[in-house]
């Protein structure tokens, strides 16, 4: 919701306020109004003389705003800004700007010989996050020679799920060496519409890495809950779910529970459904027995056949 510039003094009291958690909230109000005033309020606070914690509330602020104008001044203040916490705030509000206002801007910096690989990376990831960027960008340098690169662009195309380059990432399974950029590319291989579920089970079959592995099933889960096909949606059930029931029940890490609850989750079958009742009941973890019992019920939206 936007307000009009007549609600700025007020907002101005709370910038003021000894806590800066209150300021910081105050910053946020003040990028819901549109104008000149409230974009010379919040480039006021983006100096290195500032908190990093306002200077970063108030560039992530200024990016929301839906003011064109706003664009120039975030590219102005990257080359300016010296602290790196600020300089990342930035990034992430111009990587969330209409792509065509900031195109010219990113393939610079994407190219550049000067700007690291992590900071590429990052940047890529949040390119594909805020959907405007064109695909075809994130999908060219899942090549780059630089493994932070890589992984930026297979997070990005991760959130692309209306994108077809699922044959070209499952080629990139016999270059990748290092488990944590499979896990990458699974769960871009995943998201993509030409990547099919007999293809992620073969994967997941090959895969020597057990969290490898654990990605690539929940990878096989995301294109099961998107096929009719019968014989996938069975062979899902047969295969997948013992081994994900046996995750979430017995590993010890949190994330790779959820990451098991998730592939059954987005399966949506019969088999999956049944397989979170079990771990919602087995489980002794009483916040991962409400989680898989709340997927259980989700997945019984679609019936018996996968239809949604």
């Amino acid at each position: 919701m936007r307000y009009g510039e007549a609600g700025l003094p007020q907002l101005l009291e709370f910038l003021k306020n000894p806590d800066w958690e209150v300021r910081c909230a105050g910053l946020r109000a003040v990028g819901l109004i549109e104008g000149k005033k409230s974009k010379e309020i919040l480039m006021g606070y983006i100096q290195d003389g500032v908190s990093v914690e306002e200077a970063a509330q108030a560039a992530l602020a200024l990016g929301g705003m839906e003011d064109p104008d706003v664009t120039p001044l975030l590219l102005g203040k990257i080359g300016e800004i010296k602290k790196g916490d600020v300089q990342k705030a930035l990034m992430d509000a111009l990587t969330g700007r209409p792509y065509g206002q900031t195109a010219s801007f990113f393939q610079k910096y994407l190219n550049s010989t000067t700007v690291t690989g992590e900071q590429k990376g990052s940047a890529l990831a949040g390119l594909g996050f805020h959907q405007s960027a064109p695909v075809e960008l994130l999908a060219s340098f899942v090549s780059n020679p630089d493994e932070d690169v890589r992984a930026g662009a297979y997070q990005g195309l991760a959130t692309r799920r209306e994108a077809q380059y699922g044959q070209m990432l499952l080629g990139r399974l016999s270059m990748e060496q290092d488990p944590a950029l499979r896990q990458n590319v699974y769960e871009a291989a995943g998201a993509q519409q030409d990547t099919l579920p007999s293809q992620l089970a073969s994967a997941s079959q090959q895969e020597a890495d057990p969290a490898a592995r654990l990605w690539a099933e929940r990878a096989w889960g995301m294109t099961v809950g998107r096929t009719d096909n019968q014989e996938d949606r069975r062979r899902f059930d047969a295969e997948a779910v013992p081994r994900l029931v046996v995750e979430a029940l017995q590993n010890p890490d949190p994330g790779e529970q959820r990451a098991a609850l998730q592939a059954l989750a987005m399966a949506q079958t019969a088999g999956s459904r049944s397989g979170l009742e079990k771990i919602a009941q087995e489980t002794t973890s009483p916040q991962l027995s409400k989680l898989a019992a709340a997927m259980a019920t989700g997945g019984k939206k679609r019936d018996s056949k996968g239809m949604k």
